[in-house]
């Protein structure tokens, strides 16, 4: 195995740790939308297991489902002083940093290498990034949701709860284009740094189902 690399230039070293902690950030979201899913997935089959302690499983879920809005706006607000737009920033004004030969450099990837046909990290490519970004649709949603109860009670909407569902409905398709999009951005630009590429699947959702199944197989032999 190669060693790995040793950032030389403070860029360097504040990309690495700007990754590293964008990626943890990104994976705890992961985390609260795949448990908060699969929360109400598990009531189609295991609702009498969760009913031997409701309280838990409601208060739990609906703990997530504020994370999940807190952490939403945390990552994709515009104006957030780190999240995506910030990141994205950072790799505007150091693009050479991402260039294919610094990958080159990094790696000691000799010519012709399959990992050096790449497009390079242009102000174009980071643009579409960005305009990908603001056409989530979902995030309009979410901004509600966080400034009018989540992170701020507002009196219209403490006093008629019914009114996010009919003004900032969100679909598990759109939670889960989320996912999607925070992988690709981070993979890109890591990808184009030196290579290295990472999965944003939770690993807390089997222990859910275990814990569903077990209570269910101790039921069945009362």
């Amino acid at each position: 195995m190669p060693n790995e690399y040793t950032p030389t230039t403070e860029t360097e070293r504040k990309f690495e740790t700007y990754r590293q902690w964008l990626e943890y950030e990104a994976g705890r979201l992961t985390s609260y939308i795949k448990l908060y899913r699969r929360l109400h997935e598990r009531r189609t089959d295991r609702l009498d297991e969760m009913n031997i302690a409701p309280a838990f499983f409601s208060v739990t879920t609906d703990a997530l489902f504020s994370a999940i809005v807190l952490w939403v706006d945390k990552l994709f607000d515009e104006h957030s002083e780190r999240g995506f737009f910030n990141f994205l920033t950072f790799v505007e004004y150091n693009r050479e940093m991402l260039s294919i030969a610094e990958l080159q450099r990094r790696k000691g990837y000799p010519n012709g290498h399959w990992m050096l046909d790449r497009l390079p990290i242009t102000l174009e490519v980071v643009n579409e990034d960005r305009a990908r970004l603001k056409n989530l649709a979902c995030l309009a949603a979410f901004k509600l949701r966080r400034d009018k109860f989540h992170a701020h009670f507002d009196k219209d909407y403490f006093f008629d709860r019914e009114r996010f569902s009919k003004e900032a409905p969100i679909t598990w398709g759109e939670a889960e284009e989320l996912i999607k999009v925070m992988a690709e951005i981070i993979n890109h630009y890591s990808s184009a740094y030196d290579g290295r590429l990472f999965s944003l699947e939770p690993i807390n959702i089997n222990d859910l189902d275990h814990l569903l199944n077990r209570l269910h197989n101790v039921r069945e032999r009362k």
